[in-house]
């Protein structure tokens, strides 16, 4: 057996993912692996260490995050993406984000950002998703039924609903997710994370 340092915030991830008592970091990571990647034991997952953790955790989605950034990348080329880019952060400056408000909140606010930019094309969220489990819907109720302790919320000004129980760096790349299938240039998306984790 080996023993790995973690820090805080990944250990409390771990812990908010146990399904019974006395579940073990190794049981519950052993299943993340094959539940919500698809790995079977002993199998390589390919994983680039050199990358962020977030692109890492959706591995099985990694065409979709390709084809993401090469519609980022035609934006950029065409110039759509900059009249994109500055009605969505128009709006969000006429938002109130000085002021204290939980990652919830910030987190719905912006996906409602999102979607009064995009709203003929927000129907992109439904492709992001995890094994089993959907991070977006237009029922709550199929959020409900696609995993215990979803917590849906509805995305403000839509009809469009989101799981809102996962931790502030899976919040953060929904969002950056999000955007990146609208069609937003790598930049943009980092100055989402940076608006989203203020």
């Amino acid at each position: 057996m080996k023993t790995i340092t973690i820090d805080d915030e990944l250990y409390g991830f771990i812990a908010s993912q146990t399904k019974h008592i006395g579940e073990s970091a190794s049981d519950i990571l052993r299943r993340i692996l094959i539940d919500e990647l698809g790995l079977e034991a002993g199998e390589n997952p390919n994983v680039d260490v050199s990358k962020p953790a977030e692109v890492n955790r959706e591995v099985k989605d990694i065409n979709k995050v390709k084809k993401a950034r090469d519609a980022q990348a035609n934006a950029q080329t065409t110039g759509d993406e900059v009249v994109d880019a500055s009605s969505l952060f128009d709006l969000l400056n006429q938002e109130t984000f000085d002021q204290p408000m939980s990652k919830v909140e910030r987190f719905l606010k912006m996906l409602g950002a999102l979607h009064q930019t995009h709203p003929e094309r927000f129907n992109a969220v439904l492709e992001i998703k995890g094994k089993g489990r959907l991070y977006f819907a237009t029922d709550k109720k199929k959020l409900l039924e696609s995993g215990s302790s979803t917590n849906p919320k509805q995305i403000p000004g839509s009809e469009y609903w989101v799981v809102t129980n996962n931790n502030t760096e899976k919040k953060c790349t929904m969002l950056t997710n999000t955007a990146a299938l609208l069609g937003y240039s790598k930049s943009n998306l980092e100055r989402l994370s940076k608006i989203f984790k203020a």
